[in-house]
């Protein structure tokens, strides 16, 4: 067991207190290095009694021994006073100094025990110690070692050239010290930090080199782990961006180099956005799990897929000559989409839109390529989804005007630019205005009115529609109470995006805007499309009990358009469904929207709700739906969206506004 080293030599007439023996300095790096390479020269020229003790002690004076007298002495080589230990000890044999055999005994002991491996080699390499740690990270024993050289356990990791340069500077500087791969006795090659010194007579003559070395295998693989975390996806195993740009850098160069071209392939998943919320995000990690294998088996191992984040992937395919290369690729992705995907106990079913842009002509950059691959996979989308598109310059021309759009709608929403449109909603047994519904129009300073269907998709996209929203339901709200004062007690219909639906404070914001606004619960109707209701039906029952507490009425809309399940659709707290317009505009001449339509209003009846038909445009639409039982409807065939004061003077001169 080792003893705490003393501070100084306690013997009379010593060095004072606080003072360091030179055989138990600090174990600083250095100091370290100088007692270790002691440890094992007194190892080899130890007592008879060490374990180490190779072939007894060489004749003639103790090297440590004359070392310590030489290192005593002054510069001018003049006697210092020394310890008394250091003096012969007259009742020992060959008068060995006391302190030194007590020095040479706690370095043996450092030897014996110290977590570093420990290796000995005469001047020709042959290995004449080693300590336990040495062994037990080489596997080999200290009797298959003495005598063999170190190259026994050479790992072929490193050339010739290696080790030339680490001799050249052992021999120029007597040290070396550096990461070195070696081999265990059962064939495992691991890394090790190895320093190496020459220890030298007083004739300066090499006498040993003591290797010291420490297992740094974990070391090794922590910054593996560190690697592969900043390098690639967690859950998929995919290559992230960062690795992604690297990779795809390599195949520009390439095909800078060999005159053929890169393709860049941009996929989102369709579908995708209702999984964690139907499902929970446990299903959703392990869709992107199994899409991720899926869009393997379509790949080349040359290709680079990579998971960008979400639910977006990329591919890159290096050395194409042509377009078709990339649009076969495009295909084979597609087909494999086909069959559904097993996620965590569930049978899932998602598509892919895939945009893709070509190197050299589609960009030179890497950024240029992702942008006009983001570019081409949203046109994808616009086309149906479920499909690829190639970037071209008029998609470009679309997205700087998309982005020139959305800026313009940032400083609207400051500004203040937006106005409401009432479409009146008509009861069709008694032909009057029971409500309307608001629809907000831009009033923009250059272009005019911009139609919803411009600004509303980017106002969704880039959650503009929240402040958006916020100000219709204000709005609307105070123009409902004015009517009210008016004599006019119209039902305001206002509708809700998904991004607002999901907010937790929706019910206090709601809430909140009544009481701004001195306007009736009751007259408030709140919009939200069945996709949009279908997205978490658990939440979405949540949330909608929450709004049917401060008294506000719930509808459906576009109703018949998404995938409800009428098991919801009982338990949802609603007051109404409405029939969306692709169903009514072919009513009369297509039997299937008329069957749909025909259920539609059965349904609703069987439920209790209040059923609406939206875009009803001709008088034979209409008649179909009187008929069937519908209970109300709207459309420009009983009135076009228009102003407040417009539709006051409809309410003035006759709420009845039925056709004859």
């Amino acid at each position: 067991m080792l003893r705490p080293a003393r501070r100084g030599c306690q013997c009379p007439g010593g060095p004072a207190p606080g003072a360091t023996s030179p055989a138990l300095r600090s174990r600083t790096s250095g100091r370290t290095r100088r007692l270790t390479a002691r440890a094992a020269t007194a190892s080899i020229y130890g007592t008879r009694h060490s374990p180490l003790h190779v072939g007894g002690r060489p004749p003639g004076e103790d090297v440590l021994a004359q070392r310590r007298r030489t290192s005593l002495k002054t510069p001018d080589h003049a006697a210092r006073p020394t310890c008394p230990l250091l003096e012969p000890d007259p009742t020992v044999p060959g008068g060995e100094p006391r302190c030194g055999r007590h020095a040479r005994t706690m370095a043996a002991e450092i030897f014996e025990s110290t977590a570093d491996g420990i290796v000995v080699t005469d001047p020709t390499g042959a290995i004449v110690a080693a300590n336990p740690a040495f062994c037990a990270t080489t596997g080999y024993t200290r009797d298959e070692l003495y005598g063999q050289n170190p190259r026994l356990m050479k790992s072929d990791r490193h050339d010739a050239d290696f080790y030339r340069a680490m001799w050249q500077e052992i021999l120029a500087t007597g040290h070396w010290q550096g990461e070195v791969w070696d081999r265990r006795k059962n064939g495992d090659v691991y890394p090790k930090w190895l320093t190496i010194d020459a220890l030298r007579n007083v004739d300066g003559q090499v006498t040993h080199y003591v290797g010291v070395s420490s297992d740094i295998s974990r070391v090794k693989r922590s910054e593996a782990e560190l690697e592969r975390l900043a390098h690639y996806d967690v859950l998929t195993g995919l290559p992230n961006r960062i690795l992604f740009r690297d990779r795809l850098q390599q195949a520009l160069a390439l095909a800078q180099r060999q005159g053929t071209m890169a393709a860049l392939l941009f996929l989102d998943l369709d579908g995708f956005k209702v999984v964690n919320p139907t499902y929970g995000p446990r299903t959703g990690d392990a869709l992107l799990a199994a899409v991720a294998q899926r869009l393997g088996t379509c790949v080349r191992a040359s290709d680079t897929l990579a998971r960008f984040g979400g639910d977006e992937f990329a591919v890159v395919l290096p050395g194409v000559t042509d377009a078709s290369a990339a649009a076969l690729v495009a295909r084979k992705i597609r087909d494999g989409f086909a069959t559904s995907f097993e996620a965590d106990g569930h049978e899932v079913s998602v598509t892919a839109s895939i945009g893709i842009a070509l190197y050299p002509q589609d960009g030179g950059a890497i950024d240029d390529l992702l942008k006009n691959a983001d570019t081409a996979m949203y046109h994808a989308k616009e086309l149906g989804r479920n499909g690829y598109r190639f970037f071209s310059g008029a998609m470009h021309a679309k997205a700087l005007l998309r982005l020139e759009l959305e800026a313009d709608l940032r400083r609207a929403i400051e500004r203040e630019e937006f106005l409401l449109h009432y479409q009146p909603r008509v009861d069709l047994r008694s032909g009057t205005i029971t409500g309307v519904e608001a629809l907000v129009r831009w009033q923009h300073p250059t272009q005019g009115l911009v139609p919803p269907a411009r600004f509303i998709p980017i106002a969704e996209q880039t959650r503009l529609i929240l402040p958006l929203g916020d100000w219709v339901l204000r709005t609307a709200l105070r123009q409902q109470a004015a009517w009210l004062a008016a004599g006019y007690p119209l039902r305001m219909g206002v509708n809700l995006a998904a991004p607002q639906f999901e907010q937790a404070d929706l019910a206090n914001r709601i809430a909140r805007a009544l009481i701004d606004a001195f306007a009736q619960p009751d007259n408030l109707e709140l919009e939200l499309t069945e996709s949009t209701a279908m997205g978490n039906p658990d939440a979405t029952t949540s949330t909608l009990l929450e709004l049917k507490s401060i008294g506000v009425h719930v509808s459906i809309d576009d109703f018949g358009t998404g995938y409800s399940s009428l098991g919801y659709l009982k338990r949802f707290p609603i007051d109404a469904l409405k029939i969306d317009r692709s169903f009514v505009r072919d009513l009369g001449s297509d039997p299937d929207d008329a069957t749909i339509a025909r259920a539609i209003i059965g349904l609703a009846r069987s439920l209790g709700h209040t059923v609406v038909a939206e875009g009803v445009e001709t008088r034979e639409q209409l008649r179909f739906l009187m008929d069937e039982g519908c209970d109300e409807a709207q459309g420009y065939l009983l009135s076009r969206p228009v102003p407040a004061d417009a539709l006051e003077k409809l309410l003035r001169q006759n709420r009845r506004i039925l056709p004859v």
